[in-house]
């Protein structure tokens, strides 16, 4: 059986997955709690499969993954030996990265 990765949030990952499930919650709290069980849930799938997720498209040739939950990005990076995952950013899809400088590019939102 394959060994497990395991899963770390960087603190910028989790303190973005906290705002956007509190702007969720001010109108939609029933919504806000399922959004955070699907994160839940499929950022926890990355143990078994953490090259699951899609090349970033802004940095194909980075190693980048991610996963795409309605219209938000959850982007991490699959590493070796020992096997982990990290969780570096949760956003919005109309929130680019810049390729040129790997911050925010052009929020549309």
């Amino acid at each position: 059986m394959p060994r497990r990765a395991s899963v770390v949030w960087t603190r910028p990952a989790l303190d973005s997955l906290l705002d956007i499930v509190r702007h969720i919650q001010f109108d939609k709290p029933a919504a806000a709690r399922r959004f955070a069980s699907t994160i839940k849930a499929k950022v926890a799938s990355l143990e078994r499969f953490p090259e699951s997720g899609r090349l970033v498209p802004e940095f194909p040739d980075s190693g980048l993954r991610e996963l795409l939950m309605g219209e938000y990005r959850v982007i991490y990076r699959a590493l070796r030996g020992p096997a982990r995952v990290q969780i570096l950013a949760v956003r919005h899809d109309s929130r680019l990265l810049d390729p040129a400088s790997g911050g925010e590019h052009g929020e549309t939102d």
